[in-house]
């Protein structure tokens, strides 16, 4: 309807052991500042069995561990991943939804969960005639990817682990950026995707008339705090370049704007 808000963009953000904090900490901070735009929805990957009986779910984090940091704070979830790239509640078989978009952070627990079959199986179907947006920060392009939901796609991911050529050497399929603070990929869908789509139901994906996207956008960032500007720009595709600016500016955040300058991209 003319004048109706259209409803806030649900995004499954994946927490897994390991994850780097400052992945999820910087996007969350900037996308968690305009509640009207996107609803943040904390995601843990291990199965329903591995549940079972639990109300809530705290998931370690990682600061730096693999260049000689320490094991991070815990953060919670109020939500599980289920089969056909939904989430639902914890403890609970009702509210199953389909999120709009979804949120891989990278970090140490990549190395160990790009080889899980329940979650690769899971990024997969995430892709689905609904999804609006897929995001990834630092190395989880790599997880992303192993998943195969990369093929064919440019992204980019941390600019050590493709110094060293993993992302590349697991799936050599993805159009790799070696230098880049972030890169945006707006995919077309194939026919058939669009034209099975159940609609949009309760799942959030804004759109002005049924479920089908008819592109998706992936946006990749590079090494850690890339999230954070890779966050603004996803604020702007919503909201507007001066909403983004406005966050930032509160955040006193110093936004690199240009996707294509990295400044580390030469350290």
């Amino acid at each position: 309807d003319v004048g109706k808000m259209a409803p806030p963009l649900v995004m499954a953000v994946l927490l897994f052991p390991g994850f780097e904090l400052l992945d999820v900490a910087a996007p969350g901070e900037v996308l968690g500042a305009a509640p009207d735009l996107i609803r943040l929805v904390y995601c843990c990957v291990e199965t329903a069995r591995e549940l079972e009986g639990l109300s809530s779910v705290a998931v370690p984090s990682s600061c730096l561990e693999l260049c000689g940091g320490s094991r991070g704070p815990e953060l919670c979830c109020t939500h599980r991943i289920v089969t056909g790239g939904k989430i639902a509640p914890l403890a609970a078989d009702e509210g199953v939804l389909t999120p709009g978009a979804i949120f891989v952070p990278g970090g140490k627990g990549v190395r160990t969960w790009q080889h899980d079959p329940a979650l690769l199986e899971w990024l997969r179907d995430a892709r689905n005639p609904e999804t609006e947006l897929v995001f990834t920060v630092c190395t989880g392009s790599w997880l992303l990817a192993a998943s195969g939901a990369l093929d064919g796609i440019r992204a980019t991911s941390n600019k050590a682990a493709l110094k060293a050529g993993h992302p590349q050497q697991c799936r050599p399929q993805v159009d790799w950026v070696l230098q880049a603070r972030w890169v945006e990929s707006l995919v077309e869908r194939k026919s058939e995707e669009t034209e099975t789509s159940p609609g949009a139901g309760g799942s959030g994906v804004r759109t002005s008339g049924g479920g089908a996207k008819p592109k998706v956008v992936f946006v990749t960032s590079s090494g850690v705090s890339a999230g954070g500007d890779a966050a603004l720009a996803i604020l702007a595709r919503l909201g507007g370049v001066d909403r983004a600016r406005t966050v930032a500016r509160q955040l006193e955040w110093h936004w690199h704007e240009d996707k294509d300058n990295d400044p580390f991209s030469h350290q």
